[in-house]
């Protein structure tokens, strides 16, 4: 039993050293600016981790071009413009297929497509009817 409890502490010692370096070379070529980093991006995904998932309802929808709207998110949130955006849109309780489309593919396409651009998602409802008229609901949730 003492040589398994020996055998894990050392394979526990490899992983925080291995770690470590990892972590010392990652900081040496972030300060050297081998790796760009946005501060504002990477504070954003931090707190990401540390905060409960968002949740909430799309309350004014702008129509934007096409068949694509706009609505503002109540929050910062780490987007697609920064990063890969974490949030999932809601119609009527369905999630929507096409999360991250190309804002032109959802002016032309829609069916559905959506993307969490900055502080706004711009979308379509599934059907590329008015979601402000439509009497769906519109929701999104950050996993």
């Amino acid at each position: 039993m003492f040589k398994s409890i020996v055998g894990v502490a050392k394979k526990l010692i490899s992983i925080f050293a291995v770690s470590l370096y990892l972590a010392i070379v990652g900081c040496f070529l972030v300060l050297t600016g081998r790796i760009r980093v946005s501060p504002r991006g990477f504070a954003l995904r931090v707190l990401a981790v540390l905060r409960p998932p968002f949740k909430g309802d799309l309350v004014e929808l702008i129509h934007e071009r096409g068949n694509c709207y706009v609505a503002p998110l109540a929050r910062k949130l780490l987007s697609d413009s920064n990063g890969r955006s974490r949030l999932t849109l809601f119609e009527d309780g369905q999630a929507l297929l096409y999360p991250h489309s190309n804002h032109d593919d959802i002016r032309e396409l829609g069916a559905g497509r959506y993307s969490h651009w900055g502080d706004a998602v711009f979308f379509s409802s599934s059907d590329n009817s008015d979601p402000a008229k439509n009497g769906r609901r519109y929701s999104v949730r950050e996993s």
